[in-house]
């Protein structure tokens, strides 16, 4: 995953660096060759703009493949029924986009207007500015000149190669070219529908009836159900473990919910009514839109774009998001502290790893805000002294780190009046949290185990719930973040100070040119007061 950051205004911005092999055909279609950028609006939720993340990266993705395998001469022909056809499919991916919320009625009016008479008015000959009745329907614009005059504005206007991504067809030059012609008929309509969308008229669209049905080639369904296709997606692409954990439980579903079903049988309608039913008690829209749609969407463009399947059902499927209901905090309040926090100091000799964890690691996480599972891959190797500073290392090296860079953490005084470096000492430089398995096991590609620091972070969480902290809305391990951030900012610790603590990704680019040193963080927790619930 690229990293989602935020600049010096608060908005939400990412960047991908696009591969030397489809620069050039990636500049041609988007402008931009080196990298594709994103940026969402500083009013978005940290949640909605991780959704809005995961489904931007899994288009530009899809885009790369595209343009791989267009280069390998894998492109389809189209004839101009099915480019008219397909060029229908377009108009509904490109107006169901913007249905829920349309916006100003103006912006649409001014694109259309800007259409006809920036893009295409420029390029009436001659002879029709001599006499405009003479051809009142500018069939003009139609003709082969005007055309590829004017087909890479229509493609970038359209977002053409985005909707040939999500669909996963790979065409080639000549029917990529026919394709934009019949967008450029169908273009004015779209904008047209959406200013009258913005207005608030919904009367019924007429020009759907036009289109012709889009027939993909019958060959392209090999018969592989949803879990045969994920099983030969994830042997094909090079996926995080964590990634395939996630996404695994999609294609489980997918495969119980369509039995006896190949994939390429799925139809679009059944697509979005099923990414529509998943939202409920067990999962929230949230959760929809940050992983079932990309997981799903992404996998059925592979296998589209490889014949595996005809056409991808979940190229323009989305789900409503509903306004958040906060119903508490997301940080522990001072009675589930103390509960945690004295039921650990009840493990005054703890003897097997999860009592160590038990002991430790809330401690640990309440002074320093890092993620349950640095903490539980802990080895006594990573405690020490660090530039004159008591810290912690948190490293790659030991397990997953999510930004995947190293990290000095001060231990808090608090922690070193309880005992934690004699400790530290009695485990020597193994884990400490964990035991280490006797002998290397086999890791499935297509279903991961949990490494024994992830195992000992979920039997964490599970303790915590048995302490009664069983609010739904609250994360066991993950509301350690959100409550040493709370109370280092009660504390007057500069933000740039805490978010280096915990491992927050710089907020602007002027932050990472000047990162907080171990021995600032470790003035700055002199700040941070103790967690006293006893005599500690």
């Amino acid at each position: 995953m690229t990293a989602l950051t935020r600049n010096k205004s608060g908005d939400y911005v990412a960047r991908k660096v696009i591969p030397k092999d489809v620069r050039q055909a990636y500049a041609k279609l988007y402008g931009a060759g080196w990298e594709a950028r994103l940026t969402l609006p500083a009013r978005l939720t940290e949640a909605e703009a991780k959704a809005k993340h995961g489904e931007w990266l899994a288009e530009i993705e899809t885009r790369i493949e595209a343009l791989r395998a267009a280069a390998k001469g894998k492109g389809q022909p189209l004839t101009q029924l099915q480019a008219r056809a397909l060029s229908g499919r377009w108009y509904h991916w490109f107006t169901r986009q913007y249905e829920a919320d349309p916006g100003d009625p103006k912006h649409w009016r001014d694109l259309h207007d800007s259409l006809v008479w920036d893009v295409i008015y420029p390029h009436a000959p001659a002879e029709y500015h001599k006499n405009p009745k003479a051809d009142p329907t500018w069939e003009w614009s139609k003709t082969p000149e005007v055309r590829e005059a004017i087909r890479p504005l229509i493609a970038q206007e359209a977002r053409v190669a985005s909707f040939l991504a999500d669909e996963g067809i790979a065409l080639n030059a000549d029917a990529y070219a026919m394709l934009v012609d019949a967008v450029a008929d169908d273009l004015p309509h779209a904008l047209r529908l959406l200013e009258r969308w913005a207005s608030g008229d919904y009367s019924p669209d007429e020009t759907p009836q036009s289109f012709p049905e889009y027939l993909p080639r019958a060959h392209a369904d090999n018969g592989m159900d949803p879990w045969q296709l994920w099983e030969a997606f994830v042997l094909a692409a090079s996926l995080a473990e964590n990634t395939v954990t996630r996404w695994r439980g999609v294609f489980l579903k997918l495969k119980a919910d369509f039995p006896s079903r190949s994939a390429g049988t799925i139809t679009n309608d059944e697509a979005r009514a099923w990414i529509t039913g998943l939202v409920g008690e067990e999962r929230t829209a949230d959760t929809v839109r940050s992983v079932w749609i990309p997981a799903s969407r992404r996998v059925f463009s592979w296998a589209a774009r490889n014949k595996h399947i005809a056409a991808n059902p979940f190229a323009d499927v989305a789900v409503e998001k509903p306004k958040r209901i906060t119903r508490r905090p997301k940080w522990f309040t001072q009675a589930e502290l103390a509960r945690i926090l004295n039921a650990a100091l009840e493990y005054a000799s703890p003897q097997t790893a999860t009592e160590r964890a038990r002991r430790w690691v809330p401690w640990l996480c309440a002074y320093s805000g890092a993620r349950a599972g640095e903490i539980t891959q802990l080895r006594g190797s990573d405690v020490g002294e660090h530039e004159g500073v008591l810290a912690i290392v948190l490293t790659p090296e030991a397990g997953t780190i999510k930004t995947r860079e190293a990290r000095w953490v001060p231990i808090h005084e608090h922690l070193v009046s309880q005992g934690f470096l004699k400790f530290v000492a009695e485990c020597g430089t193994g884990p400490l949290f964990y035991d280490p398995p006797t002998e290397a096991r086999a890791q499935d590609k297509l279903k991961p185990r949990r490494t024994p620091p992830q195992t000992a972070r979920a039997k964490l969480g599970e303790w915590t719930r048995k302490l009664g902290i069983t609010d739904k809305g609250l994360s066991p391990t993950h509301a350690w973040r959100h409550t040493f951030q709370r109370a280092a900012d009660r504390a007057g610790i500069p933000e740039k100070i805490s978010d280096a603590i915990v491992g927050h990704t710089p907020a602007n680019e002027a932050r990472k040119y000047a990162v907080p040193t171990v021995d600032d963080m470790a003035e700055a927790l002199k700040l941070f007061p103790r967690f006293k619930f006893t005599d500690t």
